[in-house]
């Protein structure tokens, strides 16, 4: 069973279809007691099939306390389940039996959305297949909408058309035989209609022996004649639903073919076979729209990979989501095993509806995550590495959007012109994630040995993740992400006055470090691949406490002040000398007199301690006009440790606003300055209208979504000549494009190329990303540490550097040293997560808020920072990021793992 799934019962019982219905409910639910075999409701009474031994008062009190107290009346022997009935009209009621029973046989089931026997069973999966792939190995994915006007048909032909488009041989089914739409497009072109979809089910109707190989021949043959487009590799065939001109239901259905001796997946399995005949290799089925018996034997097939569609409209969503959560009982998929389901949501306009698609899109995943069950223990192929089902789950169920386009509402009367609207619309590039992914081209792969690229790849990142170690290298350059390019691009004809927010492994004191060794504005800009028209010397003001200071060469904190000095520069120690002495002034509470401190701290920087008496503002002034300069400013979270006293909130809220405005008024703008910062920093120094402050530097705020987690990755492959490629455009690399680049650093699929498992590119970010979907780039650079050198050795994967052990378990260091990491950057919320480690050995995740004493403001602290997300249900879970070193078990799963 799923957990949480159990339909809300009927308010009244009006007659025996009622009851039949609550009894199945109830067994889906798993809530029948162990005597109860079989419960049948006719007519005229209710017929309970029980073991041996159960009496009467037992069947009694169960009826009583799932069909209300007093349910059940009448006397010993006779009892009598109540109908409802409106006011004085008089009572009547089903007869009750008991069978009893020696030997039970529940009967076969079929996959049908609605069961002709009642039984236990109903709590419990269909039989699995007995083979766990299709003949020829053919992929059949089906299409499916709770509502019609969805766009399911449209998203079918473009995902055929994307796949003949890639090569593939496509076999287009038109499965809904009541509302045809591929048919009328197909035969408007004037395609040939051989056979159809209705021919295919008479034929294997009348099968002997449930032998479908007879019907697939004759169905191949004709197929011939059904080529829809034509493709310089690839092959669409269309199968029509019908060939005849009259309207109606067709002689045979897909539940008729379910016959003894059959397989129970005997359409489906028919399908793929009769594409392994056509030679083609993949079956897209549009299926009818509903809660249908005629799609339910192929949604019922776990192999088959079911798309659903599915518009913002409530009754669209709400009736797919349910429909979702039913098949999660009857036909889950085996994650890594079967084909993961998606969701589409479609038909919503980008100007209007952000906030409705994001909450539909964690709706559809969250129902799709239910669909998916954790494989057995047992059957984990070896060397798989740490079982990670929360974000495999994550990565294969993420759902796709597809927004409104005016061309689609009425397509074109025939195929060819229809086909060219979804083309020009890009319908299938939408899908172009559902797609399987193209190996690794000849030039992609990596230089020398894999071992040798493991080991560059190792040394590469391992440098690269306490960057302030490494950064100072001019020749290692750096990945000018979007903020840093904004920060240039803002700022080529005037100089940089910015706080640049960023939480810890953001990048902050990698950017201070390239700053200092780039040393003007106009050479950091050409790092950037951008031009200025205006340059100025950069002049460390702050360090990091753990700065490398001992660089050889003018490229480190200290040789900037010293050649600015003209010899002996201020040491980093003279200056925080100097705040600290000022944070025992009488004044330190003054905003306008740290700005004086502040800027008095600049001109030491700038021109050395023998100017240290002197009035700063007097000398930046005047000095300014003869040379232009650029402070900067890293390691405030060092310095200011503590913020307990209220001259340290002081001294930050006059460094980010009255220094900044100061230096805004000079006129020409001869001074500039960045300062780096933290997030928790800047708001707590900002008690007021921080959100405006955040705001204006929201543009250079240093945050990694996946795309740019993912082009992290591929800078230090590349950086680390384990990759061979040129570094200059990386910026400007589509994410399809990186992720195709990223191939021969960790494969395709976090297994092999035709494996069910997760994408590579989306499963490395949904692994490291909280749940405000940001990653920190250190932790991206540890990972590829981290992975690299659990590769090493491995010689079962030789077209990549990353084996998909290597990563999964790569998660365990990582989320540790996060951890760690996260008591340094927000303290407060480091000890809520601690707090909740104290329930993991004994809760398993998803956990409710009472299960781990969370308070509901403590729930609302961890989910705005990304650290909690709540289910549909009303559990929580944590990221994986943050999972494994608070060593929670995750429960996903371990109710429902299929045999």
């Amino acid at each position: 069973m799923v957990d949480g799934y159990a339909p809300p019962a009927s308010a009244n019982l009006l007659t025996w279809v009622d009851v039949d219905e609550r009894c199945a409910e109830l067994a889906v639910a798993g809530r029948w007691p162990n005597w109860l075999l079989e419960a049948s409701a006719w007519w005229d009474g209710l017929e309970l099939t029980v073991v041996p031994g159960t009496t009467e008062p037992q069947a009694r009190g169960w009826l009583d306390d799932v069909f209300g107290t007093g349910s059940v009346e009448g006397e010993a022997g006779a009892p009598v389940l109540l109908l409802d009935r409106p006011g004085d009209l008089p009572a009547d009621g089903l007869i009750v039996r008991l069978i009893h029973e020696e030997s039970f046989d529940p009967g076969e089931r079929t996959p049908r959305l609605m069961q002709r026997r009642i039984t236990g069973q109903l709590a419990h999966p269909l039989p699995r297949p007995e083979q766990s792939a299709f003949a020829a190995d053919v992929q059949v994915i089906a299409f499916h909408s709770f509502k019609g006007g969805a766009g399911r048909t449209v998203h079918a032909v473009a995902l055929a058309d994307l796949l003949a488009g890639r090569g593939h041989g496509v076999l287009l089914v038109d499965g809904d035989l009541e509302a045809p739409g591929i048919t009328w497009m197909h035969q408007a072109q004037g395609g040939a209609c051989d056979i159809s979809y209705e021919d295919l089910l008479a034929l294997l109707h009348g099968s002997v022996d449930g032998d479908v190989v007879p019907a697939a021949r004759v169905a191949a043959q004709y197929l011939l004649n059904q080529e829809a487009a034509r493709y310089p590799e690839g092959k669409l065939v269309v199968m029509p639903a019908s060939r005849r001109a009259r309207l109606g239901p067709s002689r045979i259905e897909p539940a008729d073919l379910a016959m003894p001796g059959r397989s129970l997946y005997f359409l489906t399995e028919a399908l793929a076979e009769v594409a392994a005949a056509a030679g083609l290799d993949t079956v897209i089925v549009d299926l009818r729209a509903g809660a249908s018996e005629l799609s339910a034997p192929i949604l019922l097939d776990p192999r088959v990979q079911r798309m659903f569609v599915a518009t913002l409209s409530s009754q669209s969503l709400d009736g797919t989501e349910r429909l979702i959560r039913q098949l999660a009982v009857a036909a889950p998929a085996v994650t890594g095993q079967d084909p993961s389901p998606a969701g589409i949501i479609t038909q919503y306009r980008l100007d209007t509806h952000t906030e409705q698609v994001a909450t539909a899109r964690t709706r559809f995943s969250e129902a799709l995550a239910e669909l998916c069950v954790a494989r057995p223990a047992g059957e984990m192929a070896g060397g798989a590495g740490l079982p990670t089902p929360e974000v495999d789950a994550q990565v294969l169920t993420e759902t796709i959007t597809s927004p409104f386009r005016d061309e689609l509402l009425a397509l074109p009367r025939s195929w060819n012109d229809a086909l060219d609207v979804v083309r020009r619309c890009g319908v299938g590039e939408r899908l172009v994630e559902l797609a399987p992914i193209r190996p690794a081209k000849p030039e992609q792969k990596p230089i020398g040995s894999v071992s040798d690229g493991r080991d560059l790849l190792y040394q590469q990142a391992k440098s690269l993740i306490f960057a302030e170690k490494t950064a100072l290298d001019g020749a290692l350059g750096f990945l000018a992400t979007e903020p840093l390019r904004r920060l240039v691009g803002d700022h080529r004809t005037t100089l940089p006055v910015a706080v640049v927010v960023g939480a810890k492994g953001a990048g902050k004191t990698f950017t201070y470090a390239r700053l200092c060794a780039e040393g003007e504005w106009s050479d950091f800009a050409g790092k950037a691949n951008e031009t200025v028209q205006v340059t100025a010397s950069v002049v460390p003001v702050l360090d990091p406490t753990n700065m490398d200071q001992s660089v050889e060469g003018r490229t480190g904190p200290q040789a900037r002040r010293d050649m600015l000095a003209k010899g002996h520069g201020a040491t980093a120690q003279d200056i925080k000398r100097i705040l600290r002495e000022e944070l025992k002034s009488p004044r330190s509470e003054d905003v306008d007199y740290w700005r004086t401190v502040w800027l008095r701290c600049m001109v030491l920087a700038a021109y050395g301690p023998a100017v240290r008496d002197e009035d700063p503002e007097r000398l930046l002034i005047e000095r300014g006009k003869q040379r232009r300069l650029i402070f900067v400013l890293d390691g405030l979270e060092d310095f200011f440790q503590a913020l307990d006293g209220e001259n340290k909130l002081t001294a930050l809220r006059s460094l980010f606003t009255e220094v900044p405005d100061w230096l805004r008024m000079l006129r020409g703008r001869p001074l500039g300055i960045v300062i780096f910062a933290r997030r928790d920093l800047v708001l707590a120094a900002l008690r007021q209208n921080n959100g405006q402050f955040l705001d204006r530097y929201a543009p250079y705020a240093l945050h990694w979504d996946a795309q740019e987690a993912l082009r992290l990755a591929l800078w230090v492959a590349v950086t680390a000549g384990a990759v061979p490629r040129p570094v200059e455009d990386l910026m400007d690399l589509s994410r399809e494009r990186i992720a195709e680049e990223l191939v021969p650093v960790w494969g395709a699929k976090m297994g092999r190329e035709k494996s069910r498992q997760a994408i590579s590119h989306r499963w490395v970010p949904a692994a490291l990303a909280d749940f405000n979907k940001q990653v920190q780039a250190r932790d991206v650079v540890r990972f590829l540490s981290e992975a690299a050198e659990g590769s090493r050795g491995d010689r079962d994967w030789e077209d990549r550097l990353l084996t998909p052990a290597a990563m999964r378990d790569a998660l365990v260091p990582c989320s540790e040293h996060k951890f760690v990491e996260l008591a340094q950057e927000n303290p407060t919320l480091e000890d809520r997560l601690r707090r909740l480690r104290e329930f993991a050995a004994t809760v398993p995740m998803p956990f409710t808020a009472e299960d781990v004493g969370l308070e509901p403001g403590e729930v609302a602290e961890l989910t705005e920072a990304g650290a909690l997300v709540r289910d549909h249900d009303g559990r929580y879970r944590l990221p994986e990021i943050y999972r494994h070193a608070l060593k929670f078990r995750t429960a996903r799963g371990s109710a429902r793992i299929v045999n």
